[in-house]
């Protein structure tokens, strides 16, 4: 089995209301289980960015099936690469909402928070979206 992580990003094709992403999250949860799928996913005004780590075959397929999803519109795939070990491994699919911090939790973050999740920076350097990532990793319910 080879490990790999894959970080996309995209834009939601119509409005999503919290509901709406806590179906998506619920479906998420169960089937990531079911598959060994561990990842995280975040949200801003519309747009996402997601991790998502597991078996390559597995990880493909679905990466597959959420390009073929009408809920999404201009995915980029950043990075797919190999991986040793799992980053986010307690998570079968954990969610920031980090277009909802209030001022006081963005303060002391470089500006890279106003930016829209799929800003051609991250498209650029994917190595920064995978720390965006990796910074909310704790932060996730």
């Amino acid at each position: 089995m080879e490990l790999v992580t894959l970080v996309y990003v995209s834009s939601a094709s119509r409005s999503f209301k919290d509901s709406d992403i806590q179906d998506i999250l619920r479906y998420a949860r169960e089937s990531n289980e079911k598959n060994g799928i561990t990842g995280l996913l975040l949200f801003k005004d519309g747009n996402f960015m997601q991790v998502l780590e597991g078996d390559a075959q597995v990880i493909d397929d679905l990466h597959h099936k959420i390009s073929n999803d009408p809920r999404h519109t201009g995915i980029i795939t950043l990075l797919r690469e190999p991986i040793q070990s799992r980053s986010f491994s307690e998570w079968k699919m954990g969610f920031k909402d980090i277009g909802t911090l209030t001022e006081e939790e963005k303060s002391g973050w470089s500006d890279y928070l106003e930016h829209p999740l799929n800003d051609p920076s991250y498209v650029s350097n994917p190595t920064k979206a995978y720390r965006l990532l990796e910074t909310f990793k704790k932060t996730v319910r």
